[in-house]
């Protein structure tokens, strides 16, 4: 069976994503913390909009992927001292608490730079404390990445946008 799999699949480590907040929104340079401290799952839901349409001179639907409504949700153990929870919390009882997210694929890059995307997000907390000292909140993407690339100085990204002609 080993003959079939092609030369050179890698397997890829949730560790080699990296999503990191906004943690300083007003300020004129962001300041990146990364998400992760206290949680122990989070994906991006891309909830894709089709629309159908079925002609009455045919027998099956037309399809059109007209956007995606983007959003992550966390469920986060509260940790004192961690810039994100502490960037969460608060803003808890906040409307259209904006921010930037960070999205790195770290699996994907070459030398030091990594594929990145920047969105401006929502973040809206649906509940607090409970048995096990949590805050959980979704992570609403807002409008259309900014493709670009990472490269890190320790553990600080350092975002630069792809230019186009």
């Amino acid at each position: 069976m080993a003959d079939y799999v092609p030369s050179g699949i890698e397997k890829i480590k949730r560790s080699q994503f990296l999503t990191y907040l906004n943690t300083t929104p007003s300020a004129q340079s962001p300041k990146w913390d990364v998400l992760g401290v206290g949680i122990t799952e989070y994906g991006i839901a891309f909830n894709p909009q089709v629309d159908t349409e079925k002609w009455i001179i045919e027998d099956n639907a037309r399809n059109d992927h007209s956007s995606n409504q983007k959003q992550g949700s966390v469920t986060q153990r509260c940790y004192k001292g961690d810039p994100v929870f502490e960037f969460i919390n608060a803003g808890r009882d906040q409307l259209n608490y904006k921010t930037q997210v960070l999205d790195i694929d770290r699996w994907n890059g070459t030398g030091t730079t990594y594929p990145a995307k920047m969105n401006d997000v929502i973040i809206t907390v649906t509940n607090y404390m409970g048995e096990n000292a949590e805050i959980e909140y979704d992570i609403y993407y807002d409008g259309d990445a900014t493709e670009g690339t990472v490269t890190f100085t320790g553990s600080t990204p350092t975002f630069t946008p792809t230019t186009s002609l």
